[in-house]
């Protein structure tokens, strides 16, 4: 008797211990949302970003129902305010706070500069450190400079990627990259850009969910962005 009661102990102290440890290897996961505001949307293209993002937002909170992803980290930056992070919280107060940050995203016509946000992206993820990254990307993908000011720009496509965008640095971290209304005129340049990272071969081995989406698969995507 005392035996048993001995191995049934054991026992319970060995399965408490790989819980334990299981609980402890859980990944710690940020998201970041990416939103082109600046002057690459063109005006007759800002309502339908403008939805695209809120759709983007509104199945985000979703994650609050789920305890494995209440407690994930949303990072919202826009381009045309790339150096902080416009909002930072977790879905349930993404859900909360939805009308505040639906005033956050205004569209100006003045510069839209990717290689600060995608710095901005890489300072927040050197803070937080986390295991893995989603990555959701809206816009043209259209870089244009920091500028004072509200001079007019000048937009030019297809456009270079940026040899300085700390996508590169980011790549190993991602397990999800969706990027949504790119810019017709970008699609090649970006296809050749994410398979020098090795992006396209990650997502033909199921390794990232990878998507790269043009304006009518994005609308047609509205309802199943994540």
């Amino acid at each position: 008797m005392k035996y048993l009661i001995t191995l049934i102990l054991a026992l319970c102290i060995t399965a408490c211990g790989e819980q334990a440890q299981t609980s402890k290897a859980q990944p710690h996961e940020d998201i970041f949302v990416l939103i082109e505001n600046g002057g690459t949307i063109a005006k007759e293209d800002r309502d339908e970003a403008l939805n695209t993002a809120l759709n983007l937002l509104q199945q985000l909170t979703s994650l609050a129902r789920r305890k494995a992803t209440n407690d994930i980290q949303i990072h919202i930056i826009l381009s045309a305010l790339p150096n902080r992070i416009a909002w930072s919280g977790t879905a349930g107060q993404l859900l909360s706070q939805a009308e505040d940050v639906k005033n956050l995203i205004v569209f100006k016509p003045t510069f839209s500069d990717l290689v600060m946000a995608f710095e901005q992206i890489e300072t927040t993820v050197n803070l937080t450190q986390p295991d893995t990254i989603r990555l959701y990307w809206i816009g043209s993908t259209v870089h244009v400079p920091f500028q004072a000011g509200n001079s007019p720009i000048e937009v030019e496509v297809p456009q270079a990627v940026p040899s300085d965008l700390a996508l590169g640095n980011l790549a190993s971290k991602l397990t999800t990259l969706k990027i949504m209304r790119v810019h017709p005129d970008q699609d090649k340049i970006l296809q050749a850009y994410l398979s020098s990272l090795g992006i396209l071969k990650r997502a033909r081995s199921g390794d990232i969910d990878f998507e790269l989406l043009g304006d009518a698969q994005t609308k047609s995507r509205l309802n199943t962005l994540l």
